[in-house]
């Protein structure tokens, strides 16, 4: 392909010296005019961001005085190439600043009059350079980027290969499995590359083709785990559990493989979940700070919640109260003795209820998280007023003994205290048939001090109730 000629110089008329020197301050951003003895005679500067008194300082200099050093020589080119009337080229020169400062800019040169005069036409250089550091890092993030994307691919890689569970990975629209695991293709008895690209349904008995579409077509309704025992094409019964998730814009399903050995034995730690989810006890675990990790349906119910979320992170005094210990000293009995059986207390609803219950407290050491379980069943009136007095007093006096040497004996002395106070308040109310005014003057108090105690101690709870 032939090159284009070359634009002939642009012609102009005769203009005179004042038009010139304006047309050249309107189209440079910077322009010197440099005497036969390389001195800058005058200069026009069109930068706003630049003070313009620094620059105007210039005058009367060298121009190899504003020039870096390490430019002198392209400048002294230049400067000869203009005077020998040569055409002009470009030139880039930085002028230094201070404070570690430089203003990079792009100059043409050209002779004017006869004495060597010549005037340097400047184009600030800052734009580019500025945009050249963006590309660069830009490109320079890329590659972290890129980097980081292949190690998470190779750790990803390292992992999916060395896992001890058969996985399988299936592409949800188009049904075929992307990849597969050397544990996956062990009990399918087939190689790793000849599993990736197969149509799911194919690697199993023909029978059950269409289980395995429902399969798939469930795990991507439901976005919940759903499993399937069917046989291979050797004949090996396998347990399937297929679960969604997403590679940005691809549907994918993760397919687990499992043996009726290892799902069996895995099968009474998920049974024993959904026990305890849906027990009609009501059971609260929480840890060793005292903050509700979970809640089954049937305490949520108790304490007026639609959600376990609105529970978790909570203290547990927020939804649990006992009378006759401290939660501390109760908390370290528990891990004490392992278990606390049968003792009274309240569950406190979100909408001020109060209902009693008998609970039962587990000290939880193993797993990820230690902490507490309680499991409550709710008692009847009949209940709580029966043998209640006798059992807070008889707790109390073994909670007395194993406090001594870890409580101060004003603390156990305050806690026994309460107990005997509402004991008596108690046994007033059921003298008096439940004559308020009647039983504060059995016990020598006075209506309003009864009414605080009443309240303190939730028994106005339990009458209005």
């Amino acid at each position: 392909m032939a090159s284009s000629p070359p634009l002939p110089d642009l012609q102009l008329p005769a203009i005179d010296a004042r038009t010139l020197a304006h047309l050249v301050s309107a189209s440079a951003d910077l322009a010197l005019v440099v005497g036969s003895d390389d001195v800058i005679d005058d200069l026009s500067l069109n930068m706003r961001d630049l003070q313009a008194s620094a620059i105007a300082g210039w005058r009367g200099q060298t121009i190899g005085a504003v020039v870096r050093h390490d430019n002198h020589a392209a400048l002294q080119t230049m400067l000869v190439s203009a005077r020998e009337g040569k055409p002009a080229r470009r030139f880039d020169l930085n002028h230094p600043l201070g404070k570690g400062r430089d203003l990079a800019m792009q100059y043409s040169a050209m002779k004017i009059g006869a004495d060597g005069q010549v005037v340097m036409v400047g184009r600030d250089l800052r734009p580019v350079a500025e945009l050249q550091a963006r590309l660069l890092a830009n490109r320079q993030s890329l590659e972290e980027n890129s980097q980081r994307q292949r190690q998470a691919e190779a750790h990803y890689r390292q992992l999916f290969e060395t896992a001890s569970e058969a996985l399988l990975i299936v592409d949800v629209d188009k049904g075929r499995v992307r990849e597969a695991n050397p544990r996956a293709a062990s009990l399918l008895g087939l190689a790793s590359p000849d599993i990736a690209g197969k149509k799911l349904p194919a690697l199993f008995d023909k029978s059950r083709q269409a289980d395995i579409q429902a399969l798939l077509a469930h795990a991507l309704a439901s976005g919940t785990p759903v499993s399937l025992t069917i046989a291979s094409r050797h004949g090996l019964l396998l347990t399937l559990t297929a679960q969604l998730f997403r590679a940005g814009e691809l549907k994918l399903v993760q397919l687990s493989l499992a043996t009726a050995e290892e799902s069996g034995s895995a099968a009474p730690d998920a049974h024993l979940g959904d026990l305890v989810r849906h027990a009609a006890e009501a059971v609260l675990l929480v840890d060793e700070a005292g903050k509700v990790v979970w809640a089954n349906e049937s305490f949520l119910v108790l304490a007026g919640l639609s959600l376990a979320d609105h529970a978790s992170g909570r203290g547990v005094e927020d939804f649990l109260q006992w009378s006759g210990i401290e939660q501390d000293v109760l908390f370290a009995k528990i891990r004490r003795n392992g278990r606390i059986p049968l003792f009274p207390g309240r569950v406190k609803g979100a909408h001020g209820q109060s209902t009693e219950v008998e609970l039962s407290a587990v000290w939880r050491a193993d797993g990820p998280q230690p902490g507490f379980a309680f499991v409550m069943r709710t008692r009847s009136p009949e209940e709580g007023r029966l043998g209640r007095g006798n059992s807070d007093l008889t707790r109390t006096a073994e909670s007395l003994i194993e406090m001594i040497g870890r409580v101060p004996m004003k603390d156990m002395v305050r806690d026994t205290t309460d107990v005997i106070e509402r004991m008596c308040i108690e046994a007033a109310l059921k003298l008096t048939g439940n004559n308020r005014a009647s039983a504060a003057r059995v016990l020598g108090l006075s209506r309003q001090a009864l009414y605080l105690k009443l309240h303190r101690f939730g028994i106005a709870e339990d009458e209005e109730a």
